[in-house]
């Protein structure tokens, strides 16, 4: 079986964290290395054993010694890498959040459907032990029918770099970390109808630009309710673990929002600790990749997924300003969230509005 060569655009913490998990499939794939550091991608390269460094994006995306891409820049940035790896017919696995905008989203799905190529959306989250287990204790009605569906993620996180800069986020917790959180509960509650979000209104320091706390209630189409707690503005104990729950009308399932322990208590009683080798997902991430391009098949986790997820965010800000629910679908592609007077972020922008990059915020090349 020949070996699919993998390259990493930026190199930084994230990259990091695959190449460890890539040493899982070192039978199937070589992982090449990008950075605008020459000695940065050289580093990585030695490092994890890679086949080859290079010193720009465009000298990776050029070279036929790639197959496909990894895009490891931050979310303001992929639109960009993305029209540049498949201008050169590179497959493509691009980080969360795919993008700032719904605007850019939909100028990488034109730019991935013009060039014939693959892309998948690196979502962990879609491929967590957990999720298709909690997924499989529905579907056989062992909790009966849900009600509620509670998802708490509550952390301290102080950023710095690219994610304090309003430009490069294009939003807040939200939109770059929480988006996991909403791929999670919509997995578990299905499409989302109707979507309110509300912030504390208490005087305090911001983590990150717009918002760094939202708790998030969300209708779905089969009558289920649904509520997201998500911070990063509060201190999280016992190493980051908390408990989330599904709510049915014969039982209840608790489980640690992690994926680490299951807890059934309805038709049928059960505690299950799925796959702990792989419970964020990295590993059957990466392995879904690499089958989609021997199979020559497109990937579960899309850019429309992506897409619906990050509807469901715009459409939490845009709730913010109306005080109402707002409908994810109502949310056009040119009609990204606007001003947050409790932050003071303007965010007037559209999709082809270019970052400014400060030197802080280049630490993940």
């Amino acid at each position: 079986m020949q070996k699919i060569n993998l390259c990493f655009l930026g190199c930084g913490a994230i990259t990091r964290l695959h190449s460890r998990v890539a040493r899982s499939y070192k039978s199937q794939v070589n992982l090449l290395y990008a950075s605008r550091s020459l000695e940065k991608a050289r580093e990585f390269q030695k490092r994890f054993g890679g086949k080859a460094a290079f010193g720009s994006y465009e000298a990776a995306c050029r070279s036929p010694q790639v197959d496909a891409v990894f895009i490891c820049t931050p979310h303001a940035l992929h639109l960009e890498h993305v029209q540049l790896a498949v201008a050169h017919q590179k497959h493509v696995l691009v980080e969360k959040p795919l993008a700032r905008t719904l605007v850019e989203v939909d100028q990488i799905a034109t730019a991935v459907r013009q060039a014939g190529v693959m892309c998948m959306v690196a979502e962990n989250f879609y491929f967590k032990p957990m999720v298709k287990a909690l997924k499989e204790y529905l579907q056989k009605g062992y909790i009966g029918a849900p009600l509620f569906i509670e998802v708490n993620r509550a952390n301290l996180q102080k950023n710095a770099g690219w994610r304090a800069d309003a430009e490069m986020m294009g939003g807040g917790a939200l939109l770059e970390g929480g988006v996991h959180w909403i791929n999670l509960i919509s997995q578990l509650g299905g499409p989302v109808q109707e979507v309110l979000a509300v912030q504390p209104q208490t005087r305090r320091p911001l983590n990150a630009p717009f918002e760094d706390s939202l708790e998030v209630v969300l209708k779905f189409e089969s009558g289920a309710a649904g509520k997201l707690l998500h911070t990063w503005n509060v201190p999280a104990r016992w190493r980051g673990l908390q408990l989330s729950k599904i709510y049915g009308d014969e039982g209840i399932i608790t489980f640690e929002s992690n994926g680490l322990m299951i807890l059934l208590a309805g038709r049928k009683a059960r505690l299950c600790f799925p796959q702990l080798t792989d419970f964020p997902g990295y590993k059957t991430m990466l392995g879904e990749f690499l089958k989609c391009l021997r199979e020559n098949r497109a990937p579960a986790m899309s850019i429309a997924v992506a897409r619906r997820d990050l509807q469901v965010v715009f459409a939490a800000y845009r709730s913010l300003e109306t005080a109402r629910f707002e409908k994810p679908e109502m949310m056009e592609a040119n009609s990204d969230f606007t001003r947050c007077s409790s932050s003071g972020l303007d965010a007037e922008r559209n999709g082809s509005r270019k970052p400014i990059l400060s030197p802080e915020s280049l630490a993940y090349v």
